[in-house]
């Protein structure tokens, strides 16, 4: 198995995957393969997204892949490099493929300057918890993660400032 950073030209690549991820995520979805190919070019994989993605290939297969970001500020003047997906194809879990792109992501974050490596993760998916257990993950209990979405994300963006 071989983890290397994709270029921009290689979103072609990871188009079934991306659509066995939004399947285990949110179930049978009405996705095509011209729409995650639009996705993944035009979103992913844009100049100006500053997203890192990473791919695990196994005989000509993409096992699993990781997205990535470093962000700032952070402490000490460094980078927090963040992983926003890691998602390993079910028929190749329990294969050490999670463990060899967290180790390719803690390199480049290394590399990249940054002094941390954070993620989020389901809590109660007790699998995944045991897994980013294993590899040193802490789980950090003094923040809150935060969202807006629907309407309570349309209403926000929609109330009038005062300038105040």
């Amino acid at each position: 198995m071989k983890v290397t950073r994709c270029t921009a030209s290689e979103w072609t690549t990871l188009v079934d995957i991306f659509i066995e991820m939004e399947i285990y995520y949110h179930g049978p979805v009405p996705v095509t393969r011209q729409e995650m190919s639009d996705y993944l070019r035009r979103k992913v994989f844009h100049p100006q997204a500053g997203t890192r993605v990473y791919k695990a290939v196994q005989d000509g297969v993409v096992a699993g892949f990781a997205c990535a970001a470093i962000q700032f500020p952070a402490p000490r003047y460094s980078g927090q490099m963040f992983i926003k997906e890691l998602f390993v194809s079910e028929k190749f879990r329990g294969q050490g493929t999670g463990t060899l792109l967290m180790k390719t992501l803690a390199a480049a974050a290394l590399d990249a300057g940054c002094l941390q490596l954070d993620w989020l993760s389901d809590k109660h998916d007790a699998p995944v918890q045991l897994f980013y257990h294993g590899v040193g993950g802490q789980v950090i209990e003094s923040v809150n993660y935060f969202r807006l979405s629907g309407d309570r994300l349309k209403s926000l963006a929609q109330e009038e400032t005062s300038g105040k």
